[in-house]
């Protein structure tokens, strides 16, 4: 086997570093704000609709992509932006999940107040859009993958290993 580094599918560590991320940058952003007296906003609808919008536009592509694939109807540039797209929606998913959570769990306990209770539900919605796009992130990155055919030259036959 060579040496060469393969590309290989994100792993389970990888979406699970992004997500602990995500939850200490949120972290932190949370407590600048209570350090400095103030409370950080509540969430726009815009951003889980936004994030929604992606993740079924994604999800379409990623439908279309393998049938595309088989005629060889993809050029090397458009499989490696998809490639690409579907590594970053999975962390950029991940690590979004992963900030809302914090700020979720930082204002669930006053929900009977109506800003705190806009912060936790704006918030939650967003994190399940979230982890829509990191799913429909991980269905274009497999869809992306090509079944090794008779006329590759790999010696073992074997799938690289994810890195």
């Amino acid at each position: 086997m060579s040496d060469i580094p393969k590309l290989g599918l994100t792993t389970g560590r990888q979406t699970v570093t992004a997500v602990l991320s995500g939850a200490v940058v949120g972290y932190l952003i949370v407590s600048l704000f209570e350090m400095a007296g103030g409370f950080p906003p509540v969430v726009p609808w815009s951003v889980p609709i936004v994030v929604f919008v992606l993740s079924v536009v994604a999800f379409v592509y990623a439908k279309m992509l393998p049938r595309r694939l088989e005629d060889k109807r993809v050029s090397s540039r458009e499989a490696l932006a998809a490639l690409v797209s579907a590594k970053a929606m999975i962390m950029t998913g991940a690590i979004l999940a992963g900030g809302h959570v914090v700020y979720v769990m930082r204002y669930i306990q006053l929900m009977h107040a109506p800003s705190p209770s806009a912060r936790v539900v704006h918030g939650s919605v967003t994190i399940v859009a979230s982890l829509i796009l990191a799913g429909v992130g991980a269905v274009l990155e497999r869809a992306c993958v090509v079944p090794e055919g008779p006329d590759d030259d790999d010696d073992d036959g074997a799938l690289p290993a994810p890195s």
